[in-house]
């Protein structure tokens, strides 16, 4: 056999390629491995990439379970607010609960959290909230400026802070509450009108607390007096008005003395011109509490909302239209639309009727006959707006606020003569419209995480 012939280079020299694909082969091979250790390298990094992307996903639930945790105290406990403040800063929130508070059932090892509350004074805390700094008296404390351990402008800032193995999210948002106008009398009219007609001597306008159970003119609650009867306190002269549509008809008005000296009078001396509720806070309210109504129906004077036997439903299927809320589940009721011209009747209500909680008639009137029993508050406003108390046995515990907007309005509030109707003051169904709506009158908003 021959030989193979060995090949010469440019030069002339001989050139020997024996052993070359053995040099390849192993460099080949030493490639393949390298490239083999590194997948291995990095495949033995991806449980641990897992672990930590699915620790840092279950720490952010955690946090946000914080967050559930500061909503439901606060939205359970509204008048309560500025106790959690106590020992808090601007900038530093005192803790709401117990710190490194475990899962509700799950042991700590699942992730715990820390959830503090501040008021939003610090600087830089209008940009969070979108409203000014917490400086001032506000619809949360009317009486004081808001600071670090007073809420004014009824805003809190919560952080939860969650941990799990070992990673640690933060999440911060603002609470804000709607807290219920301040009630300062059976009666109010806080709008540029308070045009009145007293028939008959059997309407009872009681401002003393009168307690949910308790009959009319039998009041046993233990909280303030207000007046029977307040007005606008930029319009004096309607508190005239007032009393002398009382000195034409009969009716009996008890509550706080408008000198102040007893908490027990009764006709003229406990009607009022104050500024405690005014028609811009009324209507504050009113904007906010509408989008969250539980029952909401289009009405106006040239097309009115007749209904009867409200409440009957209730026993059977409390989500119908025609169940407007009992003691147990109050509810939020809206009746209105565009403001008329013309005064005239947007809600008339008969039969044996009765609700619970926030009832807002707008732009129109509400005539009530039968027998109706409402627990909470009554608010009629907007232009050419009152209530007309027909005969029958008419009462509303809580608080009866018209709060008009045409000054050459002349509707009101009129009782019939042969009515038996009662305006009561009640800390207790108030109360009960508070706590009970609290999560309906308590949002969180602007989320931010780190």
């Amino acid at each position: 056999m021959d030989e193979p012939t060995p090949r010469t280079n440019t030069l002339g020299a001989l050139v020997d390629e024996r052993g070359a694909a053995l040099v390849l082969a192993l460099m080949v091979l030493l490639t393949l491995t390298g490239l083999v250790l590194a997948l291995l390298a990095t495949s033995g990094f991806e449980p641990q990439i897992s672990r930590n992307h699915s620790h840092t996903v279950r720490t952010r639930y955690v946090a946000e379970a914080g967050l559930e945790y500061a909503y439901a105290v606060l939205a359970t406990n509204v008048d309560a607010w500025n106790g959690y403040l106590e020992g808090a800063s601007c900038s530093q929130g005192a803790v709401l609960g117990a710190e490194g508070s475990s899962l509700p059932g799950l042991a700590s090892v699942h992730g715990t959290f820390t959830v503090s509350v501040r008021n939003d004074c610090d600087a830089g805390d209008a940009a969070l909230t979108g409203v000014g700094l917490d400086a001032a008296a506000g619809a949360c404390d009317p009486t004081a400026a808001g600071g670090a351990a007073r809420d004014a402008n009824c805003r809190v800032i919560v952080t939860s802070i969650g941990t799990l193995g070992g990673m640690t999210r933060a999440v911060t948002a603002v609470v804000s509450r709607t807290p219920l106008p301040p009630i300062n009398a059976a009666l109010a009219f806080p709008g540029v009108q308070a045009d009145v007609s007293f028939g008959g001597s059997r309407l009872s306008i009681d401002g003393r607390d009168t307690a949910m159970a308790d009959r009319p003119g039998m009041p046993t609650g233990r909280a303030a007096a207000v007046y029977g009867i307040s007005v606008n306190g930029a319009l004096p002269a309607l508190e005239t008005q007032v009393e002398s549509a009382l000195a034409r008809g009969g009716a009996e008005i008890r509550g706080k003395d408008k000198a102040g000296s007893s908490a027990n009078a009764s006709g003229v001396t406990t009607i009022r011109s104050d500024g405690t509720l005014t028609s811009r806070a009324l209507l504050d309210f009113v904007a906010a509490v509408i989008p969250k109504a539980d029952v909401t129906i289009s009405a106006s004077p040239g097309s009115p909302h007749a209904v009867a036997d409200l409440g009957s439903a209730c026993a059977t299927d409390a989500r119908s239209d025609s169940c407007w809320g009992t003691t147990s589940s109050p509810k939020i009721v809206y009746v209105g639309g565009a403001p008329a011209d013309a005064a005239g009747i947007s809600l008339r209500i008969g039969g044996n009727s009765a609700g619970a909680g926030i009832l807002i008639v707008e732009n129109g009137a509400a005539e009530i006959g039968g027998s109706f029993r409402w627990n909470g508050v009554v608010i009629v406003t907007g232009k050419n707006v009152g209530i007309r108390y027909l005969g029958g046995d008419q009462q509303i515990y809580g608080a009866t606020i018209v709060n008009e907007l045409n000054a050459r309005a002349a509707a009101g509030f009129t009782s019939n003569a042969s009515g038996n109707g009662s305006l009561l003051y009640s800390r207790e169904a108030l109360d009960l419209v508070q706590n009970a709506l609290s999560r309906r009158l308590v949002t969180v908003y602007h989320w931010t995480d780190q």
